[in-house]
């Protein structure tokens, strides 16, 4: 039977004890309480989430338990919730003066393309970044939804020195705001609204009733204007390394100044509506021509219609007038199917071998004579033809005077042996010059 000394002990429950290492004892205690101090924060973000008061109250407390200022950004790099507060001398702070309408997009481009973006959406911890733009260090994470990439968290190094606790503390924030964004759909990108869906089923045929396209088409707005018209940017090369197709076709939508756009199939489609056939404005064109050029992409147009049930043709028509124009005219980066669509009908023609077959013995003649002694007459025949034989316009082009061009003109026609008067002749020979160019003949590329 123990003895009471011993019954006294019987439930106490003792604590490791270092002995006489009082550095030991330290740092134990140290470790404990940095251990409470991780759980406390953690708990006052799980606080935040529960008290239901919405990501910009989320954020704000997340400032406070990080001691930094932060912002929340979607994948189309909009920013969602910051703390308004905050004084942060960076230009990538949202309170930041608004920078000039395509300034953001340069430096978020410049980020894409040395890696960061990639980086971030690929890693499963937070990443810190020091920019050479910014004077401070940046720490961000991503958000996940379901295993899907729909945003991220920024947190700037503004007052205080980042630590390993922060790390810890901004991965539980990034589960605390993918909780809260779940409960606002809405304003996720990766959330489509009711006018993409209607598009991506029209364009998957799971609307094909006439009377349903026309009673949604209504309530959606599409027949505010005469005329619709769709727009698709082919944007591959700028994605290589992670650029957001969301931010990017938030940037053409500015552009084209509209909102009626969708991400389908790795592109963008933008669609117009309009009064006039004539879908781009002159100022709408040319700087959407200027983006796509600076930015490697291509954007087919489709020709206008009214009726919206052939939405699915016309979002054809735009794949093909990319697909054609990046292969006819590469340096182009805007391409209409009205220009391609005689080049459609020869890829549809079959046997394509055969196609040099119905070129015009008289251009064939030309292009001969312009081999053997080097002259350059088939080029000028093929502007004579794209200004309607006006011999003015011709000249002018060339810089010489119209009746060098007379001259240049009668010549033309002593080698083919044929009248450019005559309207079938000269059918014939735009025919055959375009035929020479869908099949990319090397003596005609040199004009």
């Amino acid at each position: 039977m123990k003895n009471s000394k011993d019954s006294k002990n019987t439930y106490r429950i003792r604590e490791k004890s270092f002995g006489d290492d009082p550095e030991e004892n330290y740092k134990l205690r140290g470790y404990c309480l940095q251990k409470r101090r991780f759980e406390a924060k953690k708990a006052k973000l799980t606080e935040a989430l529960l008290s239901c008061g919405g990501l910009q109250q989320i954020i704000d407390i997340g400032y406070q338990v990080l001691g930094n200022p932060m912002f929340v950004s979607d994948m189309g790099y909009n920013v969602l919730a910051f703390n308004k507060n905050a004084v942060v001398g960076d230009p990538s702070w949202p309170a930041a003066k608004s920078e000039e309408e395509f300034a953001a997009y340069e430096r978020i481009k410049k980020l894409n393309d040395c890696g960061v973006f990639e980086r971030l959406y690929s890693s499963e911890s937070p990443c810190i970044e020091h920019f050479d733009y910014a004077p401070t260090r940046w720490m961000a994470t991503k958000i996940a939804i379901n295993g899907d990439n729909i945003g991220h968290i920024a947190v700037v190094e503004a007052n205080k020195a980042f630590t390993q606790m922060d790390f810890e503390l901004l991965q539980w924030l990034s589960r605390i705001v993918a909780n809260e964004l779940q409960k606002e759909p809405i304003r996720s990108g990766q959330l489509a609204g009711e006018f993409e869906h209607f598009l991506v089923d029209m364009l998957e045929e799971k609307i094909t009733k006439a009377e349903t396209i026309k009673k949604q088409g209504n309530k959606l707005g599409l027949k505010a204007k005469k005329y619709c018209c769709l727009v698709t940017v082919s944007p591959e090369l700028n994605t290589a390394k992670g650029m957001s197709l969301s931010y990017l076709r938030s940037i053409i939508n500015r552009i084209l100044g509209t909102e009626k756009s969708i991400l389908y199939q790795n592109k963008i489609t933008v669609l117009l509506l309009c009064d006039r056939k004539e879908a781009l404005s002159g100022t709408a064109k040319s700087k959407l021509t200027e983006f796509l050029t600076s930015n490697q992409m291509n954007a087919g147009v489709s020709a206008c219609f009214s009726d919206v049930a052939g939405l699915k043709d016309h979002y054809n028509q735009s794949i093909k007038a990319l697909e054609l124009g990046a292969t006819i005219n590469p340096k182009q980066k805007l391409f209409y199917y009205d220009a391609y669509a005689f080049y459609y009908l020869l890829e549809m023609a079959g046997d394509q071998n055969r196609l040099k077959d119905f070129c015009s013995g008289a251009l064939t003649d030309l292009m001969d004579y312009d081999q053997k002694y080097q002259t350059n007459y088939c080029h000028n025949l093929i502007i004579y033809l794209q200004n309607d034989g006006n011999v003015s316009k011709t000249a002018q082009y060339f810089q010489i005077h119209r009746n060098s061009m007379k001259y240049r003109i009668k010549k033309i026609e002593e080698i083919m042996a044929v009248s450019l008067a005559d309207s079938e002749i000269k059918f014939s020979l735009m025919m055959s010059f375009k035929l020479l160019t869908y099949l990319g003949d090397e003596l005609l590329l040199k004009v």
